[in-house]
């Protein structure tokens, strides 16, 4: 698909065959934020012929559908398709499509399925250089307390296609862990992609442009349409500098502890919540060295020239040319400057650690309190 300066897309969405469309992400492309904005415009959408499978508002929810391609079942499916929509084309948003659309049985039938419907599928992923993303991917685990790596380790691991605590499988799916790799974790897609399959490719914020609006000309729609914004809160935030190091110490002080991320309640938040409550307002951790920085380069530049090739028929550098500054980016990393500064970080750690124990302690005691107070009739 082309678009033209005015932000018009080159096609009217009226005018085409009905389609299945599936935003599938991928993780950290601002799915999120693309969700939202779709959500506070489905009157919009609707009116130019879109119906939104809003997850506030229908059912069967998309990671659900999702999940059933990845179990290999059909009956939310089924009950999908029998819906009476609003316009011709239907929309699909959840990142949680990418794991099944790996696989080229999941993929050959959800283009079954929506044909037999009598839709055109259509997928839509966003993809974000390798350099970015790694970045990014390492900051989301690390917020969440999936490990205690360092930068350098992180990026080892995913150079040899380990991803921390990924399942191994979605319902029927081996889930694969080479995610940065695009060439291979993308090759069912461009199999299909290859015989007709409708698959758009998009560079994340390619040329600077907003990725709503990018999805927006993708689906043949206007961007000079009045489509609604969306308020700040719903743009993910990241941790900065301090926060990304405090993460990492109580990662290591919650694994020596053996809690498991996975009982703490809204984990993800707590390193912002501190950030907040210290008004640390730090610069965004980028942790690549120079040296670091070619490396990783290096090793994804023979796949990343295929994969261009094969999904926009250019090279990589093309596709990413007006957003590719991550190559001149200084690291930015925190490291304490005193014993002191050192001391006062392992001790907001310590508290943080104290915190959640309390809190696991609590919810653990809670219910034998209320069988006391029950017994006793209190």
């Amino acid at each position: 698909m082309t678009q033209t300066r005015s932000g018009q897309a080159d096609q009217p969405l009226q005018s085409q065959r009905p389609q299945l469309i599936v935003h599938a992400g991928t993780h950290k492309t601002a799915s999120t934020y693309i969700q939202e904005r779709l959500h506070r415009n489905r009157d919009l959408l609707s009116s130019h012929g879109v119906s939104l499978q809003d997850p506030l508002g229908c059912k069967p929810k998309p990671k659900k559908l999702a999940a059933e391609l990845c179990k290999r079942r059909s009956k939310r499916w089924k009950a999908f398709f029998k819906q009476q929509p609003e316009g011709p084309h239907r929309l699909l948003s959840a990142e949680q499509f990418a794991v099944p659309l790996t696989d080229p049985n999941c993929i050959r039938q959800l283009e079954a399925m929506a044909d037999a419907a009598g839709y055109e599928l259509h997928i839509v992923i966003f993809i974000r250089s390798q350099l970015d993303y790694i970045n990014s991917r390492y900051i989301y685990s690390l917020r969440r307390f999936y490990h205690h790596q360092t930068f350098e380790q992180f990026v080892d691991d995913a150079l040899q296609g380990k991803l921390q605590n990924e399942k191994p499988k979605r319902g029927k799916i081996k889930r694969r862990q080479d995610v940065f790799d695009f060439w291979n974790y993308f090759q069912p897609l461009l199999k299909a992609k290859a015989k007709g399959l409708k698959v758009s490719f998009l560079p994340f914020r390619q040329g600077g442009v907003d990725p709503f609006e990018q999805f927006i000309l993708t689906i043949n729609l206007s961007t000079a349409l009045p489509w609604k914004p969306c308020p700040q809160k719903h743009y993910n935030r990241s941790p900065g500098t301090r926060g990304v190091w405090l993460a990492r110490v109580l990662s290591q002080l919650l694994r020596e502890n053996n809690i498991s991320p996975k009982t703490i309640g809204n984990s993800s938040q707590i390193i912002l919540n501190e950030e907040r409550q210290r008004r640390w307002n730090d610069p965004s951790f980028w942790g690549y060295s120079r040296k670091l920085t070619k490396k990783v380069m290096r090793h994804f530049e023979t796949n990343n020239a295929r994969f261009a090739q094969a999904a926009w028929n250019c090279s990589w550098d093309e596709a990413f040319s007006t957003t590719n500054s991550a190559t001149q980016r200084r690291r930015t990393a925190y490291a304490p400057q005193s014993i002191e500064a050192e001391v006062r970080m392992h001790a907001a750690a310590q508290r943080l650690l104290d915190r959640i124990k309390r809190q696991q302690i609590s919810g653990t005691a809670s219910p034998l309190k209320q069988l006391i107070r029950m017994t006793l009739g209190t």
